[in-house]
Formats: structure tokens, C-alpha cells, sequence
């Protein structure tokens, strides 16, 4: 609905499509499409990101001060770094 209702955004009622006729035509997918695809950028971002905050914490870099909690928890939970390597690094663990 939030899909349709943003291609439906500043058209007047001549121009707007109804909305059985816009889920009917299929209008809806390429919304899915982009959703998807957008998903899937944040998962490879994500997936690459966490190795380089694992190097971070193993040369204790100054950017480890960046690193939130949730990050730290999730690299422990991917077992990229270790208890000890992130109280070396100055993080808690």
C-alpha cells in the first residue's frame, strides 16, 4: 500500500491509477524488486564491514573508540574476535 501510494503521490484523479488496477498489473513487483536488491547491498555492506572492525580490534587501532556495542556483540557472535582481544583493545567484552 505505502508503495502505491508513493507512485500515486501528485496525480490528480484522472491520472492516478485505481487501486485494484494497479495490483492487478503487477505495478507493486518492481517495488519488491528494489526492496530486495536494497536488502541485499545492506547484507554484503554489513558482511564486509564486520571483518574490517575484526582487524580494528586485533591491531587495538585508535578507530576502535567508532565501534558500538552492537557491532562488538555481533563480532563476538561471528567469532571474529575474542573476550581478550577486545579488552586489549580497550572495548568491553
Amino acid at each position: 500500500m505505502q508503495a502505491y501510494a508513493t507512485e500515486s503521490a501528485g496525480f490528480t484523479r484522472a491520472k492516478v491509477c485505481f487501486a485494484d488496477n494497479w495490483f492487478a498489473g503487477r505495478r507493486w513487483q518492481r517495488f519488491l524488486e528494489v526492496a530486495a536488491d536494497e536488502r541485499e547491498a545492506r547484507t554484503t555492506l554489513a558482511a564486509d564491514h564486520h571483518p574490517r572492525l575484526a582487524a580494528w580490534v586485533r591491531d587495538r587501532s585508535p578507530m576502535c573508540k567508532h565501534i558500538t556495542a552492537p557491532q562488538v556483540t555481533a563480532l563476538v557472535a561471528a567469532g571474529l574476535v575474542t573476550d581478550g582481544q577486545l579488552r586489549a583493545a580497550g572495548l568491553a567484552g
